[in-house]
């Protein structure tokens, strides 16, 4: 029974330690274009904080419905040249955020890093 408990413990400590690793300043890459992600009611969101391409649009929505999903955090990316949203996979490597994005049968995968 202690086992149980012990491991029970230990799931919740790191299943906690992963949803509060992916709210912060994460940097694109692009154009330093810098994403603030943050959470609500287990729910992540991604806003533009930041960016020195004068045509983004600070404030502007890029990550919505992202949760948790059978071990998977999953959720919507938004294509400004498209304006259109994308299915997306997230995984938190480090200070890495993989950000699998799939449009049909294509996908791409997007390296963010940790601010």
């Amino acid at each position: 029974m202690k086992i149980a408990f012990a491991f029970c413990i230990l799931f919740l400590s790191l299943t906690m330690h992963a949803q509060e690793s992916l709210t912060g300043v994460w940097n694109m890459g692009q154009d330093n274009t810098k994403i603030k992600i943050t959470e609500g009611k287990g729910i992540y969101e991604g806003r533009i904080a930041s960016s020195d391409n004068a045509d983004v649009k600070i404030g502007n929505l890029i990550l919505k419905e992202v949760k948790l999903v059978d071990g998977k955090w999953k959720g919507k990316m938004y294509a400004p040249k498209k304006q259109e949203w994308f299915d997306a996979i997230l995984k938190v490597e480090g200070k890495q955020l993989l950000v699998t994005v799939k449009s049909g049968w294509a996908s791409q995968t997007l390296k963010w890093s940790k601010e």
